[in-house]
């Protein structure tokens, strides 16, 4: 008996991309002819199928919209994406409609979890966060047709529908709530979008307060790299501040002062992002940024939805685009007590 084979092993024999091989079997158009008779000569060959899935997707019939997570997902890192999948979850039921949820270990294995849910009819549409510059996820999906939005921008954004928080404003948020003169930026490592146009508004808030232009730090958004990172900065003494991305690398900045027998609101100042449960639970009060998650993940549904009813097609006004300005909560431990 034959051994079944894949995408993959028809591609790799061809000298094409999975993609390609996966629109020639579909007969589309944009495949030149010659190579599509030879995809479709080498699959009867092996006498391959597809599976029930993928025939699924290509009749548009799976029922299945995917929301891929990406790393780090420490204790759910970010509960915007918690209230994403509840959401998003309900709202699919409601139209006879099922969610599937992928994780990513690595940021550089998202781009295959992706050519995989694809190649294998997993889902009809995706759901795409944590975007970057040039990103083979959206490049993938554009180039294969399959619908999707993106949560943050892209180079695409007249190619699909987008919702997105205004990163840059928070990052000012977080600079004028702070004022120091000795302010450290916590941030996601560089590429990430929302990340880059965190940094880029905080510096831009700094110099036009007349403040010192601050340190900023690329790292992973977990509490043990932002104790880390605050232990090597408070190491070194004075009272500084800390801008911090995520609630998260705040709550490791808390830790390390806790260790060195230092006190929030007395020896450093610290200003977090999106609002963690607990945050105002902490001692003193975390002052931070609310993006109030659970009508973000109202919208994004929507999107998705909207985006699915028009089988991924551009409208004729243009693909929809939305911007969430996040709200301070100054509770305490952005100031200093004196």
């Amino acid at each position: 008996m034959r051994k079944r084979i894949g995408l993959k092993t028809l591609a790799a024999e061809l000298g094409v991309d999975v993609s390609t091989v996966s629109r020639a079997l579909r007969d589309d158009p944009r495949v030149k002819s010659e190579t599509r008779r030879a995809v479709r000569d080498l699959a009867r060959h092996y006498d391959y199928r597809p599976n029930a899935a993928a025939r699924a997707l290509r009749g548009g019939k799976s029922g299945r919209v995917a929301v891929l997570l990406s790393p780090p997902q420490q204790r759910f890192a970010s509960p915007i994406f918690l209230e994403l999948l509840s959401t998003l979850d309900q709202q699919l039921r409601d139209e006879g409609l099922n969610l599937a949820v992928f994780a990513a270990r690595a940021r550089d294995e998202e781009a295959e979890i992706v050519r995989q849910i694809v190649d294998e009819g997993l889902a009809d549409a995706l759901v795409l966060g944590r975007t970057r510059k040039d990103d083979p996820r959206v490049r993938y999906l554009l180039d294969v047709g399959v619908p999707f939005i993106t949560f943050g921008t892209t180079d695409w954004i007249d190619q699909h529908p987008t919702v997105e928080i205004d990163y840059a404003h928070a990052g000012r948020l977080a600079i004028r709530a702070l004022a120091a003169e000795r302010i450290h930026i916590l941030s996601a490592p560089e590429g990430l979008n929302f990340a880059d146009n965190y940094v880029r508004g905080a510096v831009e808030e700094a110099a036009s307060l007349g403040l010192p232009a601050p340190q900023i730090w690329r790292i992973e958004m977990t509490e043990e790299v932002g104790a880390e990172t605050a232990a090597r900065i408070l190491a070194d003494g004075g009272r500084p501040a800390f801008a911090c991305i995520q609630d998260s690398l705040a709550f490791g900045v808390f830790g390390a002062a806790a260790a060195l027998d230092l006190a929030v609101g007395r020896d450093l100042t610290v200003f977090g992002g999106q609002n963690f449960p607990g945050s105002e639970y902490t001692a003193p009060p975390l002052s931070t940024f609310s993006t109030e998650d659970r009508r973000v993940a109202d919208l994004l549904s929507q999107v998705m939805l909207r985006h699915l009813e028009a089988n991924g097609a551009r409208p004729l006004d243009g693909y929809e685009h939305h911007e969430i300005q996040p709200t301070p909560l100054l509770r305490q431990s952005h100031k200093l007590v004196r």
